[in-house]
């Protein structure tokens, strides 16, 4: 299965003491075996899209001019013993839809102190853009990779970003539901199918808990890739407390052609 938050997932740089480690290694190679061999076409849109991101991250974030169509709807900070995960709701007023979207956030105290803000140069891709905004719909972004205590709030901004244009590629997740890990706690699983003729690479699973309209339980967990028309199981693993929860599985296309 594709590692969830608490296992390692080609995310650099790691902020603070490690959390709740699982396999990730192991968990990464599996995945990569129950889709089927990678084509040569495949792989080379992989490792392209690796060199784009990698050379974006080694100078860090800057956003000089928010992105006039998409709004902040809503922001959520949610805490465990592991750490801190910001979840940003963005609703997109664009004529077409946007990818790779640059999102800038700042994590604040009760007092209004900066704590963390994901401009730090060398994290990785999905750490800093969302995948793909679709017009009048409204899109979860998580980062649970936040290393601070006293967290309080969280703010975003949204920069100017490439339309995408043509049929989108379509990913679901299906039979999700929770379970619990004796290292990791408990998350959520279930199948990615990919119903495009397009790979997938570093495939994003945001997964949220809600009680009572509010966010209580959020992560992530980043899939290297789904060949077109695959399918693989996925982890994720949450920061806060998902029993009771109205669970929502959001896995946006990363890679349109």
């Amino acid at each position: 299965m594709s590692g969830g938050s608490r296992g390692l997932r080609g995310e650099a740089p790691e902020r603070g003491p490690p959390v709740r480690r699982g396999g990730g290694l192991a968990l990464a190679a599996l995945a990569l075996a129950l889709t089927g061999c990678e084509t040569t076409a495949e792989k080379s849109a992989r490792l392209a899209q690796s060199a784009r991101h990698k050379s974006r991250a080694q100078a860090g974030l800057t956003i000089t001019k928010s992105n006039p169509h998409v709004e902040v709807a809503s922001t959520a900070v949610v805490h465990d013993q592991n750490g801190t995960a910001a979840v940003v709701a963005l609703r997109s007023r664009a004529a077409t839809p946007l990818h790779e979207v640059p999102i800038a956030i700042t994590v604040k105290d009760a007092h209004g102190t900066v704590l963390y803000a994901n401009s730090t140069p060398g994290l990785a891709h999905p750490l800093v853009s969302v995948p793909l905004l679709l017009p009048g719909r409204q899109t979860i972004w998580i980062d649970d990779q936040i290393q601070v205590s006293g967290a309080a709030s969280v703010s975003a901004k949204v920069g100017e970003a490439p339309a995408a244009s043509g049929q989108l590629p379509q990913i679901s997740s299906q039979g999700a539901h929770l379970f619990e890990d004796p290292t990791n706690g408990v998350g959520v699983e279930g199948t990615l199918v990919n119903h495009s003729s397009v790979a997938q690479q570093e495939l994003v699973v945001f997964a949220t808990g809600t009680r009572a309209g509010k966010v209580v339980a959020a992560g992530r967990a980043v899939v290297p890739t789904i060949p077109a028309g695959a399918s693989t199981p996925y982890r994720v693993f949450f920061v806060g407390k998902p029993q009771g929860t109205q669970l929502q599985i959001s896995v946006p296309a990363t890679t349109l052609r």
